[in-house]
């Protein structure tokens, strides 16, 4: 038989039903273990402390005072995406059950609130979601796609912003999709977007006193025609941020322009 280190007494813990804490907790003993070639008395006695918190029959005991909580814990994770947070969570209660420690009014507040998010209700909501952005319902993947440009600049939903930009086939959850595309902000870039261009294609137009440096240097400070509307994506939630490409008269290269900083060319010089 061969003799047992305690190594292999922290491997066994981890091959078996534990707290994400004390799972954490005991791969540090093995790792120290395995560095050093032993263990301090105070490690060495947290070892012992772990065996018996989760020993055969406390293991046993736990499941079957908790077998109600660890059933309904069973039926939430079914529904829960594989390696999401949700499930994280869901699994370390669990866990934390088996080894009969109670959960907190906050653990439960938060598995109450994931439940609910994941009801067979919810559940068939979001499939409707989901086909109704597929299809592009109302416009929807196209709004999500114009305010997922207007965040690139702002570094705002960062992570949701590079999955649209890098997958075409990306779909947010509805939960993502109503954070980022109904706050006020992002309805301010897609009324402004959506808006009809108060100059048309052809029209003369000059900079407004509100122009600034680039836009000066880019146009000569002369009056321009314009030849796009909505030419770049929206960058800022303000009034007026519709952008144009306009071609300053006598010149080969034409410039970008928010409406906001221009106003039609009175006179031609």
């Amino acid at each position: 038989m061969p003799r047992m280190t305690y190594a292999s007494r922290l491997q066994t813990l981890l091959n078996g039903p534990m707290s994400t804490n004390d799972k954490t907790f005991a791969a540090s003993l093995l790792d120290f273990y395995t560095r050093k070639g032993r263990l301090t008395p105070g490690r060495a006695r947290c070892v012992k402390q772990l065996e018996e918190r989760y020993s055969p029959e406390n293991i046993a005991r736990s499941a079957g005072e908790n077998a109600g909580m660890i059933a309904r814990l069973s039926g939430v994770a079914a529904r829960l995406q594989p390696k999401s947070w949700a499930c994280e969570f869901v699994e370390s209660l669990t866990g934390q059950l088996k080894t009969g420690r109670s959960l907190s009014p906050r653990q439960l507040q938060i598995l109450t609130k994931i439940e609910g998010e994941n009801s067979t209700e919810a559940i068939a909501a979001n499939q409707t979601f989901v086909s109704d952005y597929a299809a592009n319902a109302d416009g929807m993947r196209d709004k999500a796609l114009i305010v997922a440009r207007y965040y690139e600049c702002t570094g705002y939903f960062g992570n949701l912003v590079k999955s649209l930009a890098e997958d075409s086939e990306y779909i947010p959850s509805e939960k993502q999709y109503r954070k980022m595309v109904e706050n006020k902000y992002a309805q301010k870039v897609l009324e402004c977007h959506y808006s009809a261009p108060k100059y048309a294609v052809g029209s003369f137009v000059a900079l407004r006193s509100s122009a600034g440096w680039p836009e000066r240097q880019g146009t000569g400070n002369k009056p321009c025609v314009v030849i796009q509307t909505n030419a770049a994506a929206v960058t800022s939630a303000a009034r007026g941020a519709k952008k144009y490409k306009v071609l300053p008269v006598g010149a080969a290269k034409p410039v970008i322009i928010e409406e906001r900083h221009l106003k039609i060319a009175r006179k031609l010089k």
